[in-house]
C-alpha cells in the first residue's frame, strides 16, 4: 500500500462506506471504546477514524482527536460530528506516518482498521507509540493473517486483489508485535469466525523519539 494511492480510494470510498461497512466496523470499535476506561480529561487520539461512526462512543468529557489521510472521509466525519454537537472532537487530515503531535500528548490510541492500509506498519507503531504518553493505552482493531497455514495461503494469495481494494490481508500480528517490541495485554474476536481482532496493548517502553523529518530521510 501506497498512501497517495490509498487516499484516492478511500476518497471514492467515502462516497458509498456508510452503505457497506457499519455493522463491520461500528460493533467492533463501539466494544472496545466502552473497554478503554477512558477518563474525565484526557486525551485521545483515533488514527483512520474515517466517516466518524464510532466518534458518538467517546465519552463528552474527553477531548478526542481524529485524522485521515483522505479529505473525502474528513468531510463526512465532520458533518456527523456538527450533526451530533460533538464538541469534543477535532478532526484534521494527517498521514498516520507522521503524525503531527509532540511526543507522549495522548493518553490512547486508537487504530481501527489502519495498521494494514499504511505502507509501513512498523513506522506507524513508532509514530503511535511516540504520541503516547508512557503507560498509555494504544488499542488496534484489525484483520491479521490466520495462523491455518491454508487460510493464510488464500489469504496470501488474495492480497492484490485487496489492495486494490484499499488494504492488504498478509500481515501477521506475531510478526508486527515482534518487530516493534510491544506485548498484547489481551486480544480478542467477536465470535469464532470473525474476520478482524482486538488488540489492547501498554505503551510500556516508550519508542525512541523520531520527527517526521527523520522518519522521512530515514525512509
Amino acid at each position: 500500500m501506497q498512501e497517495k494511492t490509498t487516499k484516492s480510494i478511500y476518497n471514492v470510498w467515502s462516497h458509498f462506506y456508510d452503505l457497506f461497512w457499519p455493522k463491520i466496523v461500528h460493533r467492533r470499535t463501539s466494544r472496545a471504546i466502552a473497554q478503554m476506561g477512558i477518563r474525565s480529561g484526557e486525551r485521545v487520539l483515533d488514527i483512520g477514524v474515517g466517516t466518524g461512526l464510532a466518534l458518538a462512543n467517546y465519552p463528552s468529557d474527553c477531548e478526542v482527536v481524529g485524522i485521515d489521510i483522505s479529505d473525502g472521509m474528513l468531510r463526512r466525519a465532520a458533518r456527523r460530528v456538527r450533526q451530533g454537537r460533538m464538541d469534543w472532537i477535532h478532526l484534521s487530515v494527517a498521514n498516520g506516518l507522521q503524525l503531527p503531535f509532540p511526543d507522549g500528548v495522548f493518553d490512547h490510541v486508537m487504530a481501527s482498521h489502519v495498521i494494514t492500509v499504511v505502507s509501513e506498519p512498523v513506522r506507524l507503531i513508532e509514530e503511535i507509540r511516540r504520541v503516547t504518553r508512557p503507560g498509555g493505552q494504544i488499542v488496534i482493531i484489525n484483520h491479521f493473517q490466520s495462523s491455518n497455514r491454508m487460510v493464510a495461503l488464500i489469504e496470501k494469495w488474495l492480497c492484490p486483489l485487496c489492495q486494490q481494494l484499499g488494504w492488504r490481508s498478509d500481515l501477521r500480528l506475531s510478526e508486527l508485535l515482534q518487530d516493534t517490541g510491544l506485548h498484547a495485554d489481551f486480544r480478542y474476536k467477536l465470535d469464532n469466525v470473525d474476520l478482524w481482532e482486538t488488540v489492547f496493548l501498554t505503551n510500556s517502553q516508550p519508542a525512541a523519539a523520531r520527527s517526521p523529518a527523520q522518519a522521512t530521510a530515514a525512509a
